[in-house]
């Protein structure tokens, strides 16, 4: 759908719900990252911070990687475009299967420290990620968002996808 783009963005984007009353219902919505009930999306940017594709809403339980496996997302990115990711998708490169190029942080070693190459690495690559938590921070500027979302789930995907594209253009009018 974007053939201009070689480099994309990927990156978990949470929000609190109220606190549901079913037992069940709180465990899946309970997220241990926020200490708190969430509803999560998957958001995919180009380095514009343009919204490339925002996943459908899911339960705060479910873990970032988890989530993009499930969608099948990765699957459709060509070979070409290369994918900068945080430590929450940590193991993606092994289900892969099209040989994507994925630039992520290194994780430190137990018991040893990163080396100074791999730590200035990782200062660049997470530089570079900033954008997409900035395109975050662009939905998230929406008092829908950034609130405790308090309505029934099936909606809160309309909010999700009104707030990315009033952000989208803003970008373009800026």
């Amino acid at each position: 759908n974007f053939p201009a783009i070689k480099d994309i963005l990927i990156d978990g984007m949470e929000r609190r719900i109220q606190r549901p009353k079913n037992p069940k219902t709180q465990r899946r919505c309970y997220s241990g990252k926020k200490k708190a009930h969430t509803r999560e999306n998957t958001v995919i940017a180009s380095f514009e911070r343009k919204i490339l594709l925002l996943s459908p809403t899911k339960n705060g339980k479910l873990h970032d990687k988890k989530q993009l496996d499930k969608e099948g997302t990765m699957k459709n990115i060509p070979q070409s475009v290369t994918s900068w990711m945080d430590k929450g998708f940590q193991g993606i490169q092994k289900t892969l299967t099209n040989g994507n190029a994925v630039m992520m942080p290194k994780k430190k070693p137990r018991g040893r420290d990163l080396t100074e190459e791999q730590k200035a690495e990782n200062a660049v690559i997470s530089g570079i990620r900033m954008r997409v938590e900035h395109t975050i921070g662009g939905i998230k500027r929406y008092g829908c968002m950034s609130q405790v979302y308090r309505n029934k789930n099936g909606i809160d995907d309309k909010f999700t996808l009104v707030c990315a594209g009033l952000w989208n253009f803003h970008l373009k009018c800026a």
